[in-house]
């Protein structure tokens, strides 16, 4: 059986184009991961402006080291975008330092707080009366602010139905050949196909969940894998 959507084995390396979707299998997988992971919303307590700032910080780093570069800059006090623009530039880089690009992230980071203050008076609560659509476009129009991170915030904050799409995510898309290419918006809009909206946020974070816990990118854990026998992954080892 065909996990994904191709009924043979091979690594995507170029737009293909796809037989029709086979949904069954892959809701069986979800259903074992659902049972499996209980997943809760990370931003839950955090005002949006803290959230935005540590996807933005979260790019090209780990989640650990994420974590921590957060919990030192919310050791300054709130994450806001007057605290943000009053910090001197060169004390918030170090900060960043440990999460990478920081030289890069700040001037993105400041120059996002100062427009969140022009145009929503400091509270991006206002987008969360946007329809998803508006929201998204909104938020894109923010410098470092791409598909994925509008999407996260989207489904974090507002609770959207957004299907972000991670490096873990984006792994899983590709080894169970869920969508036509490896571009972005491919592969959401064929994960939204699979996974209803009222289960779209549960269901990207037991995605996430799955891939941090088993399906590594290097050495997956396929002995310790609760759908090793629904799987027909290439790199799928043998138990």
């Amino acid at each position: 059986m065909s996990f994904g959507i191709w009924a043979g084995r091979e690594v995507i390396t170029a737009t293909l184009v796809p037989p029709p979707v086979q949904p069954t299998a892959f809701q069986r997988v979800y259903q074992v991961l659902r049972r499996r992971y209980r997943v809760r919303n990370w931003a839950r307590g955090r005002n949006p402006f803290d959230v935005l700032v540590s996807i933005i910080i979260s790019q090209n780093s780990t989640d650990l080291v994420t974590a921590r570069v957060m919990t030192a800059l919310r050791s300054r006090g709130a994450i806001t975008p007057k605290s943000l623009l009053v910090m001197p530039p060169r004390t918030l880089v170090e900060i960043l330092k440990p999460a990478g690009l920081a030289r890069q992230k700040v001037p993105r980071i400041r120059e996002i707080a100062r427009r969140i203050l022009r145009d929503y008076g400091g509270d991006l609560d206002r987008l969360k009366t946007l329809d998803t659509a508006t929201a998204r476009e909104s938020l894109m129009r923010l410098p470092g602010v791409g598909p994925k991170t509008a999407d996260v915030w989207l489904a974090m904050v507002a609770r959207r139905d957004t299907m972000p799409v991670d490096t873990h995510i984006h792994r899983l898309a590709r080894r169970w050949r869920l969508a036509p290419s490896e571009n972005y918006e491919d592969v959401t809009e064929a994960l939204k196909k699979l996974i209803p909206p009222r289960s779209r946020f549960r269901g990207h974070l037991i995605l996430i969940e799955f891939g941090r816990d088993i399906c590594h990118a290097r050495n997956p854990a396929c002995r310790e894998c609760p759908i090793y026998r629904l799987c027909d992954a290439a790199e799928r080892r043998p138990r």
